[in-house]
Order: structure tokens, then C-alpha cells, then sequence
């Protein structure tokens, strides 16, 4: 049996698999050939695994993070959790690499240590995402948002629109490109690389889309959240930049949440981080804690490292 056969059949009853790393997810974003994963067994039992991107460019093989995946990194079910387990396990994922130029991986905030990788000369960055711990009393959780957000953008924005999800990806997809011309930024996706992964997350119970839509139908923001055993990640989110006054940004988000607790019954929401200071500062209005996870990366060579902004 196949290594990506054998992880199918682990990942069908091992629940707490992330969703990055889920195969149907990896078909969708990756292809059904393009990544391949990494086990290690103790006995029969599976005591680690780990995704692998399979890309070559410009003749280089370049295992790396395909788009919309936040995390991957090894995962370790729960019997080979401790830290002495891991650290051997690590050694032994490792020594399963395939021939590499650059590889680059940002780690499941669960990863608590990286340093085998270190001992294998791998260089390693703190990166950080922003979660809210679902297992709170709502009350409580809405109590830790900004003074502003909880007594004026929200009410006011629940004066002017409304949240639905009756709204195709089409429209979604509008709204995305309209956030990123505001911010004279490329768009990274196309809308047909987005529909192949939203119907490989619809057919797998895993997304929901929210839009923020007032009385002449107008849409003012969206999010689109998806979700594994755990946590609610929050994905994408944008708004129409002429409707952003409203307050609708800041009311979709609170709601995307809610329904990660109330609805979805989820232990976390995870904003799926960002270095940039006034994202964070959004971040931490919300009542989110910061939380660390590591960016893990190795070159084959000085010049692959010059030449690693290249690589897209």
C-alpha cells in the first residue's frame, strides 16, 4: 500500500487531523499529484506524519506551502504527543525528505518544538497567529472586545445590514477583489483556483460564507470560515472599500465567530495570523491572544536563497 493510500485510511480515523493537511483538502490545492506525505510507524501504529508538497520550477524541486495552506508541519496522534516522542519522531521525518533546493513549511501552532530540524541545519522563524478560545462563556467573549467594537461598529452596523449566506462564491470572490485593489495589491488567486477549493470544501462540510448585506442588497463584507474537529479558521475575509464605513467588517467577523461557538460547538477561532501591525492591533481587538508557530525552511544552496523571493 501506497504512503498517500495509508494516510487516507489514518486520516479517516484520526480526527484531529488539521485540515491543511487533510488528503481531499491537498487534492484540491495541490492536485492529486502534486504532494505526497511523509509516515513514520512505531509497530503497526502511525506515530507521525507529515504533508509534502511535490513541485519542481525552473528544474528545482521546491517543496513548499501551496496557496490557501496556513499550516502543515508534523502531526503526531495523541499516544506519541510527549515531547521526548516527538523529538525522536522529527528525527525520523526528517531523514524521509525527499532531494529538496528549498524547502519551506510553517508549522500547526501545536508544534511546540522544532529542534531537530535545527540540529539538521534547517533555519527557523516565530511567526504569530491570533486565537480566541471558544470554550468561554459567550458573554465573556464579546466582554473582551474593543470598547468601540462592542458599543458602536457593531450596533450600528446591525442598523444597516444584515448577515447572509445565501450569497454564491461569485460574489465572494467580487468582494476579495475589490479589498486587494484597495490595497493596490496583485491578485493572488483566480476565481477558478477558489472554486476548486470551495467545492472540495462544501462537499466535506467544512465552509461557510457570510456576507454583510443591506436593504438594496449591497455587500458590504465577507468572510469565509472553515473548520476541522477543533477550530474555525478564518480563512478569507474583505469588504467593498466605498461601503466600509458601515461597520459591516467588524460585525461579520463577531459573527463568524459566534457561529464557530454556537452553531459549529468548536474549542477555538483561529485568524490564521499576520505580522502586519494594524491586522494584528484588529486582532487583538477582538480579544484575541497571541499564539506562535514556527517557519521552518532549509536551502540547498547560497544562491537559491537569493533568488527564494522568485519562487511563487
Amino acid at each position: 500500500m501506497s504512503n498517500k493510500s495509508t494516510y487516507l485510511q489514518f486520516c479517516e480515523k484520526e480526527k484531529e487531523v488539521p485540515i491543511f493537511s487533510q488528503p481531499w483538502l491537498l487534492d484540491a490545492v495541490c492536485g492529486e499529484d502534486g504532494w505526497d506525505v511523509l509516515i513514520v510507524k512505531r509497530g503497526d501504529e502511525i506515530a507521525a506524519t507529515m504533508p509534502i508538497q511535490v513541485r519542481k520550477k525552473y528544474g528545482l524541486n521546491l517543496p513548499r506551502m501551496p496557496l490557501f495552506v496556513k499550516y502543515w508541519g508534523p502531526y503526531f496522534p495523541k499516544t506519541f504527543r510527549s515531547p521526548k516522542h516527538q523529538q525522536r519522531l522529527m528525527k525520523d521525518l526528517i531523514r524521509q525528505f525527499p532531494k529538496f533546493d528549498l524547502f519551506e513549511q510553517y508549522f500547526h501552532p501545536s508544534i511546540k518544538s522544532w529542534l531537530p530540524f535545527l540540529w539538521e541545519k534547517f533555519d527557523g522563524t516565530i511567526r504569530y497567529t491570533f486565537k480566541i478560545n471558544l470554550e468561554e462563556d459567550l458573554e465573556k467573549i464579546f466582554s473582551r472586545l474593543h470598547g468601540g467594537y462592542r458599543n458602536n461598529n457593531i450596533p450600528k452596523a446591525k442598523t444597516i445590514v444584515h448577515i447572509s449566506t445565501d450569497r454564491s462564491l461569485k460574489y465572494f470572490y467580487n468582494v476579495q477583489q475589490k479589498t486587494f485593489e484597495r490595497q493596490k495589491l496583485e491578485m493572488p488567486f483566480s476565481f477558478e483556483v477558489l472554486k476548486k477549493l470551495d467545492l472540495a470544501l462544501e462537499k466535506n462540510n467544512a465552509r461557510k460564507m457570510f456576507f454583510a448585506l443591506d436593504d438594496d442588497n449591497n455587500i458590504h463584507a465577507v468572510v469565509y470560515l472553515i473548520w476541522d474537529e477543533n477550530t474555525a479558521y478564518y480563512l478569507l475575509a474583505g469588504d467593498d472599500p466605498d461601503l466600509r464605513n458601515s461597520g459591516a467588517g467588524i460585525l461579520t467577523t463577531w459573527h463568524s465567530i459566534k457561529y464557530a461557538k454556537e452553531v459549529l460547538g468548536k474549542k477555538d477561532f483561529d485568524f490564521l495570523g499576520s505580522m502586519i501591525e494594524p491586522i494584528t492591533r484588529v486582532r487583538r481587538n477582538f480579544g484575541a491572544t497571541q499564539v506562535p508557530y514556527f517557519e521552518v525552511k532549509k536551502y540547498k544552496s547560497k544562491w537559491v536563497k537569493v533568488l527564494h523571493g522568485f519562487f511563487k
